[in-house]
């Protein structure tokens, strides 16, 4: 079969690789779609900080994807053939303390199928065999092609549910790609009363209107201060950060009210330049946010684009076969990103 296998910083192959078997306690996968991440990016371009430098050589990249059952390994009962699944990417050791707290995500040997610490390979393929406890069942009324946004859409769930509760809060949104567009409408969902989207895009500025912000903002054209000021004189209650950028945190800091909640959900790929001063006179709450917890979050959502909590149609940009993995999805998203959300890939 063919596949997409990452050998180095720009270096990724379209190759053919045996059609794997599932081991015991695995189930094979006949991937439908799979989503290419910002992560995805720092591999492809060799990036020395993160998880891309602890990328395997010659695995299969790619984390976001859904499919169908095909076959199951032994021990595996309670997962049909023929069966829907998301699958949450990760494997961990089940014995240290993270992991001993339900916190998989910070485990010490996590390990991601797409290569990230162990040679496991990811969703870029026809064929994927994956750990059964990696595998959620679609419910009814989701397609298994919009299902591979479950990932990415668990990492904003994951998001809103380290900060405070948003029933009745004003939400600040740093950033709308497809995190910081996830978190808009998770938090919305969550009974937000108002909601402040920025990014530099036209097109992604375009797609937070569409799913439901009450203000969108460009951060450097606009006047973001004026439109906080507008919906809370006082600041914000929550502001999430997206963009792995100081001075978009900056502002965060300077727009949440006194004893306000800032919540990091960004790949920072360098050390961020923060002005704790004024963080510290406001007794500003700031947390941070790895990931999802598979067993809470996966099922949340799921449920919430089984029932349009998430609105697939306006999240998927665009879908492109696999022998363009490359030129239409990663040098397209590296030099043109503005213009996309999420780009699947169909491996088949």
């Amino acid at each position: 079969m063919k596949a997409a296998v990452w050998y180095g910083s720009r270096d990724i192959r379209i190759e053919d690789i045996a059609t794997p078997e599932p081991g015991p306690g695995e189930v094979l996968l006949q991937v439908s779609r799979n989503g290419i991440c910002g992560s995805d990016l720092h591999t492809y371009v060799g990036s020395d900080t993160g998880g891309a430098a602890m990328h395997v050589p010659g695995v299969v990249l790619g984390h976001e994807f859904a499919g169908i059952v095909r076959e199951v390994g032994e021990g595996v009962t309670d997962l049909a053939v023929g069966t829907a699944v998301a699958v949450a990417p990760m494997e961990w050791c089940g014995t240290c303390w993270s992991c001993h707290h339900a916190w998989p995500q910070m485990c010490r040997k996590l390990a991601l199928y797409g290569g990230y610490r162990l040679p496991l390979h990811g969703g870029l393929a026809p064929f994927v065999a994956v750990s059964r406890r990696s595998c959620y069942p679609v419910p009814a009324g989701l397609g298994v092609v919009e299902a591979a946004l479950t990932e990415p859409m668990a990492v904003a769930v994951h998001a809103v549910r380290r900060g405070p509760s948003t029933l009745g809060a004003t939400v600040l949104v740093l950033g709308a790609g497809p995190i910081g567009l996830g978190v808009l409408q998770a938090v919305r969902a969550g009974g937000a009363q108002a909601t402040i989207v920025t990014d530099l895009s036209p097109a992604r500025r375009a797609a937070a209107h569409t799913l439901g912000a009450t203000a969108v903002v460009d951060p450097v054209g606009g006047d973001l201060r004026s439109a906080v000021r507008d919906i809370a004189r006082q600041g914000v209650d929550i502001v999430f950060d997206t963009t792995a950028s100081s001075v978009a945190f900056n502002q965060g800091i300077a727009l949440v009210r006194p004893r306000g909640t800032i919540v990091s959900v960004a790949g920072w790929q360098e050390q961020a330049r923060v002005d704790m001063g004024r963080a510290m006179v406001n007794e500003i709450d700031i947390r941070y946010s790895m990931t999802y917890e598979p067993e809470t979050d996966f099922p949340a959502t799921l449920a919430m684009l089984a029932g349009g909590g998430f609105d697939s149609a306006t999240m998927i940009s665009d879908h492109i076969p696999l022998e363009r993995l490359v030129d239409d999805g990663l040098e397209e998203l590296l030099h043109h990103a503005d213009q996309h959300i999420k780009i699947l890939v169909d491996p088949s």
